[in-house]
């Protein structure tokens, strides 16, 4: 999962940019997280581009990012990339993407959880199991350690009380 960022404060592009560039201008860094991460390019609700960026510029200021436009990080409105011109929106929203992330993190996390408590539930149940045992060979050598025959009186006494 990528780190989001609190308020998905926006910049704009500084440059055109064509369906099949991989770099990005932007004006102001500080508005994305450190690489890798996603972004999201839109002129409206509708018209968008997802893409994970894999080099940062600087922390901030103007720069660049450089994009990947596939991988399953990569969505848009179109399901094609798509030039843009400068003064498009840039922001790292809280994307599809992320709700699967998280959804399939929560849903493994269930899984190995469900896992690990069929392993307590089965070792408490042997643990019964050995408790609720009688075998006969241990009574008698209880039996004879109980009537002390030929053990110190303070060893009996610190195993059986």
């Amino acid at each position: 999962m990528y780190p989001g960022k609190a308020g998905s404060p926006k910049a704009l592009t500084t440059a055109d940019i064509t369906d099949t560039d991989t770099q990005l201008y932007i004006s102001d860094l500080s508005v994305l997280p450190a690489a890798p991460n996603i972004l999201a390019l839109y002129t409206s609700p509708t018209i968008w581009e997802v893409c994970k960026y894999t080099v940062k510029q600087s922390a901030s200021g103007a720069g660049y990012v450089t994009i990947v436009r596939s991988g399953a990080e990569w969505a848009s409105s179109t399901g094609l990339a798509q030039s843009w011109a400068s003064g498009t929106k840039v922001a790292r929203n809280f994307f599809l993407y992320d709700y699967s992330a998280l959804k399939n993190n929560v849903e493994d996390h269930e899984t190995r959880l469900g896992t690990v408590e069929g392993s307590i539930s089965t070792i408490e149940s042997s643990i019964s199991t050995i408790e609720d045992t009688d075998i006969p060979a241990l009574d008698g050598r209880v039996t004879a350690l109980e009537n002390n025959s030929g053990m110190d009186p303070i060893v009996a006494a610190l195993i059986f009380g």
